[in-house]
């Protein structure tokens, strides 16, 4: 019987050795592969989404001579809401601002987080959608939230994963306008 434990137990643990070896391998291609599709933005990328009727949106539809701020979003996320409560309280920051909304909710949970945020009817918004990972492969990031900050120009000012604060935001779009 002991023998039978012996092996037993040395059959286990090289299962479980095999097991560690084949997971770290796995996380060692996924990495390599994310560093390999890491986006390093200096301006718009070039984006294929939807608004929300199903129609194409690209960059070639955004306004020139306009700052632009992208927000990724998630009708699920708690820090998307606050993010998106501090610019509708503060909206009159963004006012000069063409605001990309970007989601891949679809259109009853995008109406939901619009409507919670106060955010409907305001003209300088569009709401986008996407399907699959289109979001990441144009802008490199995949964090919700996730805001990136284009002066008139469209050059990246600055780029945030996470929730950040009324006053860095506003100091960010600010820089923008110039």
């Amino acid at each position: 019987m002991n023998r039978k434990t012996a092996i037993l137990s040395i059959a286990v643990i090289l299962v479980i050795l095999i097991g560690v070896v084949i997971k770290t391998q796995q996380i060692k291609r996924e990495n390599e592969l994310a560093e390999e599709t890491k986006v390093e933005l200096t301006q718009i990328p070039k984006f294929n989404f939807q608004d929300t009727l199903g129609r194409p949106f690209t960059q070639a539809n955004l306004q020139i001579g306009k700052p632009t701020l992208v927000i990724h979003f998630g009708n699920f996320c708690p820090y998307c809401h606050k993010e998106t409560k501090i610019i509708s309280h503060y909206f009159g920051e963004y006012e000069d601002f063409q605001l990309v909304f970007v989601t891949k909710d679809k259109k009853p949970n995008i109406i939901a987080f619009m409507e919670k945020n106060k955010l409907t009817n305001k003209s300088n918004i569009t709401v986008l959608r996407y399907e699959n990972n289109e979001f990441e492969e144009a802008f490199g990031s995949k964090s919700l939230p996730c805001v990136f900050i284009f002066n008139k120009q469209f050059q990246l000012i600055k780029h945030f994963d996470g929730a950040v604060t009324a006053r860095t935001l506003i100091k960010y779009t600010r820089a923008a306008k110039i």
